[in-house]
């Protein structure tokens, strides 16, 4: 059981690393705004560790 929830968190972290930033700039009214790079900074950071963070759990280094 953990070997599925640890994949699906990290699918779920790559999802959001690679369309996270796309998303953003596409909802925000002004895609090149003060915070776009920032944003798209912070999608792709969150989005890599859970990435991590769920293959660590699969594997059953953490948790």
């Amino acid at each position: 059981m953990n070997v599925v929830v640890g994949v699906l968190i990290a699918l779920f972290g790559l999802i959001t690393a690679f369309m996270g930033p796309r998303v953003a700039t596409t909802l925000s009214g002004r895609p090149n705004g003060r915070f776009a790079a920032s944003n798209a900074l912070a999608f792709r950071l969150i989005g890599t560790v859970l990435a991590v963070l769920g293959l660590l759990y699969a594997t059953g280094v953490v948790g």
